[in-house]
């Protein structure tokens, strides 16, 4: 299959009433998404991604509030290794799936000295919160015991949380998939939440993602279609990406008040010789190949 058979087969699903489960499934049988390698190999990049949060803001004692949980929960669960006191998942579908939670578990047992190593958090520490988990059955006792405040169906814009209220708030290859006024809404509700000191990080996936899929188009691939097409076919249920671009991203950042900490980013330079023969639609005029070439950014804000 090509990257246009995807298209159109999560087109349809998007349009069925257990389209999301269909999804799911497919996922598993034909890009093995959630298989235990790709889990694997997650492990260590997550946990490097994760603790560089704790130069900014240590990570003991935090409380959380993530938007977008996903399937497996593993950035939740990884900030309870990494000692956080509370975290709140927030996710607009109950996605998670127990067999999932436990091949993350799993992971960390398999993986703890990498992620010793990466955080310095003593040996006898991680295991003891391995342990807690270990011996659960299910996972409202997992997110039990790991302090995590699992809501969903829930809207991350409206958490009915105090004000001033959490130390974090996160997002991983979240933002990529929403509205541009959604991401407006989070932004209010980020700053009511956030306590005076608090921070946000924002990892966000800015590439095309079918490239992943199909090795033959770049990561820029889906700049050259225009807004109608990309909308009709693309901004549904399941397979949402609102092409923003980190300069659009900051944009909105900036346009509420936040402070930039930290910014990082990837560029494929062979993005930029594809965009120099590449048609690019109209909705993207007025950026430069460097900043329509960035795939990946990870965002440190304050206020």
């Amino acid at each position: 299959m090509n990257w246009k058979s995807k298209v159109l087969i999560q087109f349809l699903l998007s349009h069925l009433p257990k389209g999301e489960q269909i999804n799911y499934l497919l996922q598993n049988l034909i890009t093995k998404s959630h298989s235990p390698e790709k889990i694997e190999r997650r492990i260590p990049i997550l946990v490097q991604r994760l603790w560089q949060i704790n130069n900014y803001k240590k990570l003991e004692g935090l409380s959380v509030l993530e938007i977008g949980t996903g399937w497996d929960c593993i950035n939740a669960l990884l900030f309870y290794f990494m000692g956080a006191k509370i975290i709140y998942t927030y996710d607009h579908v109950p996605h998670v799936r127990y067999k999932l939670v436990r091949e993350i578990i799993n992971q960390v047992e398999n993986q703890i000295d990498k992620i010793q190593v990466i955080t310095k958090i003593p040996k006898s520490v991680l295991i003891n919160k391995l342990m807690k988990l270990k011996v659960a059955t299910d996972v409202k006792t997992i997110f039990e015991r790991a302090n995590i405040q699992y809501k969903a169906p829930a809207d991350a814009t409206k958490t009915v949380l105090p004000d001033n209220h959490i130390d974090l708030v996160f997002s991983y290859c979240v933002l990529e998939h929403i509205s541009g006024n959604t991401i407006n809404d989070l932004m209010i509700e980020t700053k009511r939440i956030l306590k005076k000191n608090g921070i946000v990080y924002h990892a966000i996936g800015l590439g095309d993602h079918y490239a992943g899929f199909d090795k033959n188009i770049s990561k820029v691939n889906f700049l050259r279609y225009p807004e109608y097409l990309w909308s009709f076919f693309i901004k549904n249920n399941i397979s949402y990406h609102n092409r923003l671009r980190e300069k659009e991203f900051i944009n909105i950042f900036k346009q509420y008040g936040a402070k930039i900490e930290m910014l990082k980013n990837e560029i494929d330079y062979e993005d930029i010789e594809t965009l120099k023969t590449m048609k690019i639609d109209k909705r993207f005029s007025g950026m430069t190949r460097e900043e329509l070439a960035v795939n990946y950014s990870e965002v440190i804000l304050s206020f």
